[in-house]
């Protein structure tokens, strides 16, 4: 069963204008409990073929990456949250690397990024052949409410960039 699109914006609609007080006051588990979120019966899964040593991977983070140097942080103060995303390189050092979301706690990717974005392991399986190649970009999201937006506009962009640099697999590691 597809999203319905068009229902949920008008739940999520009436949710912003009910919860917006709630949100500017910082009462968050009560905006939470009112959110209308999407619930599909059916389970978006495609089965793996193939051997990982023969595809081209991409990891995607909704932990709200971003180059401190050379990109704006993510939207965290918007009760719509931030439905863009950030290009991260293969080449990316920790350090370059800010955190910009407001919904859990940063402390473990602060030691270790890999946490929430393990470039740095998946380049090792790729050094030692048991994955075939690692995409020179990669993606991050941060905290989103507005799905509308999200599903129609932030992940065409995206696919369509994976498409484009060949990747046929995708690590998704969600926060």
């Amino acid at each position: 069963m597809p999203i319905n699109l068009e229902k949920f914006k008008a739940a999520y609609e009436k949710w912003v204008e009910e919860s917006l007080p709630d949100f500017r006051a910082g009462k968050m588990e009560d905006v939470i409990k009112k959110y209308p979120f999407v619930v599909s019966e059916d389970v978006p899964w495609t089965v793996f073929r193939g051997h990982p040593s023969e595809k081209t991977i991409a990891l995607v983070t909704s932990g709200g990456l971003y180059l401190k140097d050379s990109q704006p942080a993510f939207d965290a103060e918007s009760i719509h949250g931030d439905p863009s995303f950030r290009e991260i390189p293969r080449t990316v050092r920790p350090e370059d690397l800010g955190i910009s979301h407001p919904h859990y706690d940063h402390s473990l990717a602060e030691q270790d990024v890999n946490t929430i974005f393990p470039i740095q392991p998946f380049i090792a399986l790729e050094k030692e052949g048991i994955v075939g190649k690692i995409a020179d970009t990669h993606y991050s999201f941060s905290y989103v409410n507005d799905v509308v937006t999200l599903l129609t506009e932030s992940v065409p962009a995206v696919i369509a960039r994976m498409r484009s640099e060949g990747v046929d697999t995708l690590f998704l590691v969600p926060v």
